[in-house]
């Protein structure tokens, strides 16, 4: 007697399938780096139910560069970086294991980045990115509540060699390319790329006393009060911009708001990252007057640095400054230790440093908005402020006609 005979059952189709079969299909073929691990991060983030994915590329020697995600803005790909060791993501990569924990806040190797507002989703697990025993880079999960299940983790590192595989397809470095932007008319520059990080650094709270706080602070305005009376000297007058570059300096609510936090129990660290995080949103949609949130957060920073026992980030002779924004600090640092020039991926107006770097004389270029899918720290490049032109890696005869 013949079996009776059954239709097939189908799977039924629910969002962690769909993104299950879109993962097991790849990106579109030909897809940039960027878009490529962005499409996985996509899947994985439904996949994992986690709000956030980032992977992060090991280039150079221990530069973490953010090259894919979903969740956050496109804008910070390329330019959140992180060194090997630096931060959750960089211990990931310097041990090559899994690290994973509930609230990023209370951790003190956390790296802090105002632009990604991470303290939305404290929860945290990232997982090492490995070509046999050599690591290439991140891939990170954050949630709003943790903690990450082993089921998480798994899942997870099954997914890291497709990630690894995009990596080692990437195109080849020191790539001869052309951009074009928006020039200030200032001539031409050519210089190695100083990647303006917008990272602030913590400390441990066994070391770190609250009275600190003000002397960081003090100490901050004194040097860049001393950098602009330089400028000033140069010029024979104060340019407006310059005022309004100063006129943080002279904001009493920025270290009022920290001493609030301090009072409430809050570390002076974390109460630096909770003002430039509040900063951000509160100017973030308000045109030209947000570009000042661009240079209270480098204040902060900078104040961070100090408290941590750290330099401000320092500019070597002949480096061309790199950032999506240029704050009026790092221009002021960078005119004081002889950068070339600068490049932004912003529009001019969205900075202060643009119009300050124009007065003195040296060449920007800005709404160059793929300057990070290509260049790094150490990397060569050549701007005419004139054309707006931008010239990654130049040969040889190419820099020699660009100093004519």
């Amino acid at each position: 007697m013949n079996a009776p005979r059954v239709p097939v059952q189908f799977a039924k189709e629910t969002q962690r399938l769909a993104a299950a079969l879109k993962l097991a299909g790849g990106p579109s073929p030909g897809a940039s780096l960027s878009s490529g691990l962005s499409f996985v991060c996509a899947q994985l983030a439904v996949l994992c139910q986690a709000p956030i994915a980032s992977v992060y590329v090991l280039e150079g020697k221990d530069d973490l560069v953010l090259r894919g995600n979903h969740g956050f803005e496109a804008a910070v790909l390329g330019e959140v970086r992180l060194k090997v060791g630096q931060g959750i993501t960089g211990t990931a990569v310097e041990t090559m294991r899994p690290v994973s924990v509930d609230d990023a806040g209370l951790i003190e190797q956390f790296a802090y980045f105002p632009q990604l507002a991470e303290e939305r989703y404290p929860a945290f697990l990232a997982v090492p990115l490995l070509d046999g025993s050599r690591p290439r880079g991140a891939l990170v999960l954050q949630r709003k509540v943790g903690p990450f299940s082993e089921d998480d983790l798994l899942l997870a590192v099954s997914c890291t060699r497709a990630l690894s595989a995009l990596i080692e397809a990437e195109h080849p470095t020191n790539a001869n390319l052309l951009f074009h932007g928006a020039g200030n008319g200032r001539g031409k520059a050519l210089g190695l790329v100083h990647v303006l990080s917008r990272a602030m650094p913590r400390r441990s709270p066994k070391q770190e006393a609250q009275s600190d706080l003000g002397a960081a602070f003090a100490a901050e305005r004194e040097e860049v009060q001393k950098l602009a009376e330089r400028v000033r000297a140069k010029l024979g007058e104060s340019p407006r911009v310059l005022d309004e570059i100063c006129s943080v300096l002279d904001d009493a609510r920025l270290e009022e708001r920290a001493g609030e936090h301090l009072a409430a129990g809050v570390p002076a660290s974390l109460a630096l990252e909770r003002i430039a995080a509040e900063t951000a949103r509160a100017l973030m949609h308000l045109g030209p007057a947000a570009r000042r949130a661009v240079d209270v957060e480098a204040f902060l920073g900078a104040v961070a640095h100090r408290l941590a026992g750290l330099e401000p980030q320092r500019v070597r002779r002949g480096e061309l400054l790199v950032g999506v924004h240029l704050p009026g600090l790092a221009a002021l640092r960078g005119w004081a230790h002889e950068c070339t020039g600068a490049v932004c991926a912003e529009a001019a107006e969205a900075s202060t440093g643009v119009a300050l770097l124009t007065a003195l004389g040296l060449p920007v270029v800005c709404g160059v908005k793929q300057i990070f899918e290509v260049v790094g720290p150490g990397d060569r490049v050549a701007i005419d402020g004139d054309s707006g032109q931008v010239l990654i890696n130049p040969t040889a005869a190419q820099a020699s006609a660009w100093r004519r």
